[in-house]
């Protein structure tokens, strides 16, 4: 949700060689490739980390591509509607993000919200429990991806320099 993670790659001079030598569209084939690879992991450990509750909730769980060299994975909106057995309709990323950060008095502290709390609900106790369930499938994952973007980059930079 408002994770980030850096990693640190060695050989790291080599690629910023590479970087400068060829063209963007050169480069960027193998890296994508890598961090795709790399993602499978993470995405699983989310899609079986979400409460069992919200299961069908899992079609925003997305892998997308970012501008320039990215590529992120997680829960994305404007993915349809989630209607509960009241018939009321709600966003699938909305319910997500609430099980993941908790609200009203249960609110995660660790993260940080973009809104305060309403004046009309500020003194209201309870609400949904933090689940940190996108944390915690981070943190099963996060050494397998490490491994897998490791092993793809390698085999992708293989081949990229004997394309070149």
């Amino acid at each position: 949700m408002n994770k980030t993670t850096t990693f640190i790659l060695d050989g790291d001079d080599k690629m910023m060689r590479i970087f400068e030598t060829f063209e963007e569209n050169g480069y960027k084939k193998p890296i994508m490739a890598a961090f795709r690879k790399a993602a499978a992991p993470v995405r699983s450990a989310m899609a079986a980390n979400i409460p069992s509750n919200m299961g069908s909730t899992r079609k925003v769980l997305k892998t997308k591509a970012g501008k320039g060299v990215s590529l992120s994975v997680g829960f994305y909106g404007n993915q349809g509607v989630y209607v509960n057995r009241r018939g009321e309709g709600w966003s699938p990323w909305m319910l997500l993000y609430w099980q993941n950060y908790g609200t009203y008095a249960n609110r995660y502290p660790g993260h940080t919200f973009q809104n305060a709390r309403r004046e009309r609900t500020a003194r209201r106790r309870g609400g949904i429990k933090p689940g940190l369930f996108v944390e915690r499938a981070w943190e099963q994952s996060k050494g397998t991806a490490q491994r897998n973007f490791e092993a793809e980059w390698l085999k992708q930079y293989e081949k990229f320099l004997q394309e070149a």
